[in-house]
């Protein structure tokens, strides 16, 4: 497989192609500002690779279109923490003891050691956002998840704030197993100080995980504005492959 080099047009097709879910030539012509022939050329050569797939869409007038979207192997070119989690996890089973599985079945304690690996990770950052606002934390929450996955925003609403990440880094565990976005909420949540619903996730086949976030609670009521612009953008290209 070719190597990708970062912020190469290629690795900005794959990213465009990540947040949108799939786009057709026009749209990456729009979005990029590139001669649609051009665009073709590399679609041509990210298909070769395998990273990327075409489906045929039909209109209702005039010649049919193509979506690409990403296979498994594009998907994988984008940040991963999977090493990172298993170290966790494997230091998070050092610290249980006996009394703390008994009588839970198999998904219980996968629970419990994500529980606990999320609140000894979000330990790690609480100077970060003890004592900040609720808003503040919100914008520090987004950072953070932007360190991390390299897609993630967020924006305030009328009814509180709305945090979309568009890269799950552990993409083949939480379509296989959702109790890994159970960490994922229990850490933003210990972070925040509040509640967080998960109403979307990648997973299940959403183009991002989205997270809302209710002003009015525990950490003080402020009013979100609905115009307000994205704080943080998802600006990542894909890593390197070889």
């Amino acid at each position: 497989m070719a190597e990708l080099r970062a912020n190469s047009t290629k690795s900005r097709v794959l990213a465009l192609l990540k947040r949108s879910g799939g786009s057709t030539v026009d749209d990456l012509t729009r979005l990029l500002g590139l001669a649609p022939m051009t665009i073709r050329q590399h679609l041509t050569a990210l298909q070769r690779d395998g990273l990327i797939s075409a489906r045929e869409v039909r209109r209702p007038t005039g010649r049919p279109h193509f979506v690409f979207t990403l296979t498994a192997d594009g998907e994988e070119t984008f940040p991963r923490r999977y090493d990172v989690l298993a170290e966790m996890i494997l230091d998070e089973i050092a610290f249980l003891r006996p009394r703390d599985l008994e009588n839970v079945d198999a998904a219980g304690r996968r629970r419990i050691v994500l529980e606990r690996v999320a609140e000894r990770t979000a330990a790690g950052y609480r100077d970060r956002f003890d004592g900040k606002a609720l808003s503040e934390r919100v914008r520090l929450l987004a950072e953070l998840l932007q360190e991390e996955s390299g897609f993630a925003e967020y924006e305030s609403t009328e009814k509180g704030y709305e945090v979309r990440d568009y890269n799950c880094v552990f993409h083949k565990l939480a379509r296989s197993d959702s109790e890994v976005c159970h960490w994922h909420l229990t850490l933003m949540r210990t972070l925040i100080g509040a509640d967080v619903l998960h109403d979307r996730s990648i997973w299940a086949g959403a183009e991002c995980c989205r997270f809302l976030i209710a002003a009015d609670q525990r950490t003080g009521k402020e009013p979100g504005r609905s115009n307000d612009a994205l704080a943080v953008s998802g600006k990542a290209s894909p890593r390197q492959v070889n």
